[in-house]
């Protein structure tokens, strides 16, 4: 739900836990269309690769929700500099809907609570502009803790316009769609030396952050 921009230079500071914001837990499971997360259960289990979709190969409505309006906020995010975050909910009549995007800085964000009954689905933030010496390409150790403390699934969004979920129940983030999925920051750089993989758990994100040499 919120993240710390970890910094790629040798003296970075692990940073510390942060309380996600209280809105209460919702609800969000393997439905019976959501292939991806089903095929990254089952992949787990099996040991076996998981892969990004395309843009195109999206099917599930939340994910294809959740796409759409990362979209819209990455250029305002990249010309900011800051994080926008928020809340995905569905209304009482079975609508997706989205809290308005929060401003924040340049490497947290905190959404606000909803401001109308609407049960919560999952966070959504977006990582600002690309910084060669920050590792925003993968969701933060704390971005995957937070929402694992709040109990609902997180959507993140890149520089590079790769898109990640946050997948609470498994305690695992996984990429939904990669590199230009959606608007990459124009000046983004891929570091070809530090790749992301396709799956973190919680301890190999920390040991992403361990073994980053920031060298590209």
């Amino acid at each position: 739900m919120l993240t710390a921009r970890r910094l790629r230079t040798p003296d970075s500071r692990r940073p510390g836990n942060r309380n996600p914001v209280g809105t209460g837990v919702g609800q969000f499971f393997c439905r019976g269309g959501r292939q991806l997360v089903c095929s990254l259960l089952l992949a787990i289990a099996l040991n076996a690769p998981v892969h990004a979709q395309t843009r195109q190969d999206i099917t599930d409505p939340l994910d294809q929700f959740a796409v759409t309006h990362l979209e819209k906020l990455q250029p305002l995010s990249i010309s900011h500099q800051v994080e926008y975050c928020g809340l995905f909910g569905m209304d009482g009549d079975g609508r997706f809907v989205a809290t308005r995007a929060k401003r924040g800085g340049p490497d947290s964000c905190v959404p606000d609570p909803p401001k109308r009954d609407i049960q919560i689905i999952a966070s959504y933030h977006t990582h600002g502009s690309y910084d060669r010496d920050a590792d925003t390409e993968v969701p933060s150790f704390d971005d995957l803790l937070a929402d694992m403390e709040e109990g609902i699934d997180g959507y993140i969004a890149t520089p590079g316009g790769r898109v990640w979920v946050n997948y609470v129940d498994a305690e695992i983030t996984f990429i939904l769609c990669g590199p230009g999925c959606i608007y990459a920051d124009p000046s983004f750089v891929e570091c070809n030396a530090f790749l992301p993989q396709d799956t973190y758990m919680l301890e190999e994100i920390d040991q992403r952050f361990e073994d980053d040499t920031g060298i590209c």
